[in-house]
């Protein structure tokens, strides 16, 4: 069935489902919270010539690219990241809950678009058209927690395969992951009966503070760079090498770090293993070792104390820093929900910035 003409495809006509891993369809599902979806397909093509004429000898086509891009609120509901990654055990998990083991896994991606004129997706005449995106990789993370707005989560995925179809496109395992009772039931998360959805943090037994904002930041539980205290109030500085919980001042009060954003990303920069005979890639390796960067964003109340000696810092002289600048850091920023970004023990400063402040009124600010 064709989309009418007067008809248009807007947000509230629009739902992601997928199937993880992509081979068995063991854990299926409807993504909540999602802000924002795009699908993109390349077609790579490379054009051979030849002698004697200037006109093109063939136009090759390459192996297709589709990525997929989304964007969802932190919601209480899986992430996108664990639930495309997810193993064929218990949903959302990982047979080996390990970074390699989770590179590794495929899912399924749906998008299917639904009548317009339907308030809730599944219901009145249900799907119009829906694509099909076959074994695709996880291929970049980012979580932003800013000061103001939701703390969201995107994701980047890479794969092969397209179809559309017209109707519940059934998985590999011949179940129609967007089917109208699916997806009916998937978006009724309350229990009032009205059929609309809510944040897993605003329904009964999991009550924690909806969509998580700045406020739902658990400082408390947090463990926030030594160099980011010593950077936002050098009348307090943390120990060298030493993170501080939460970055409060001796006496446990307000926050010495103002910390206006928090931003943690990783690239996988897929890699396509190919071999003769195929013109499919037998696998995308992702390319370790991979680096994942956290970005701290702090209202600057003096100078971003943060010193650089190109022998190395003298007081470091007969530590394990001995001709180093910086010293190895932990991070770790807890949500209310109970949402962790634990990025382990060897962070290393990499690059301090000073800026702002300037004559048009705005807050100087160090990254």
């Amino acid at each position: 069935m064709a989309i009418p003409d007067n008809k248009r495809i807007f947000y509230a006509c629009q739902a992601v489902g997928f199937e993880a891993p992509h081979d068995t369809g063991a854990t299926t599902g409807i993504f909540h919270g999602v802000q924002s979806v795009g699908v993109t397909t390349n077609f790579n093509l490379e054009q051979a010539f030849e002698l004697g004429q200037i006109q093109i000898y063939e136009n090759i086509e390459g192996l297709p690219e589709v990525e997929v891009t989304m964007e969802k609120v932190l919601d209480g509901y899986p992430l996108l990241y664990t639930s495309v990654t997810a193993g064929a055990g218990s949903a959302q998990v990982a047979s080996n809950n390990s970074l390699v083991n989770r590179s590794a896994e495929r899912a399924n991606i749906f998008l299917g678009i639904y009548d317009a004129s339907s308030d809730v997706v599944g219901s009145g005449t249900g799907i119009q058209a829906e694509v099909f995106i076959s074994g695709a990789y996880i291929n970049s993370v980012s979580y932003t927690l800013p000061v103001d707005g939701n703390c969201t989560e995107s994701v980047t995925l890479v794969a092969n395969d397209k179809t559309w179809s017209t109707s519940a496109t059934a998985g590999v395992n011949g179940t129609p992951v967007l089917a109208n009772a699916t997806a009916q039931a998937e978006f009724d998360g309350d229990t009032d009966g009205k059929g609309d959805d809510l944040p897993k943090n605003n329904q009964s037994g999991s009550f924690n503070g909806g969509i998580q904002r700045r406020e739902n930041i658990a400082m408390s539980s947090c463990i926030i760079p030594a160099s980011v205290i010593r950077a936002a109030d050098a009348d307090h500085p943390a120990t060298s090498g030493v993170s501080t919980s939460a970055g409060n001042n001796v006496s446990g009060g307000a926050n010495i770090a103002h910390i206006q954003s928090v931003t943690i990303s990783s690239d996988f920069g897929r890699e396509d293993i190919n071999e003769l005979g195929k013109k499919t890639p037998y696998f995308r390796a992702a390319n370790f070792p991979i680096e994942v960067t956290c970005e701290i964003e702090v209202i600057a109340t003096e100078g971003d104390w943060v010193t650089a000696y190109e022998a190395g810092d003298p007081s470091n002289i007969g530590t394990a820093n001995e001709g180093n600048n910086t010293p190895e850091e932990t991070i770790k920023i807890v949500l209310d929900d109970g949402t962790t970004f634990d990025l382990g023990s060897k962070n290393r400063l990499s690059s301090v910035s000073y800026g702002g402040g300037d004559a048009g009124g705005g807050n100087a600010t160090m990254t």
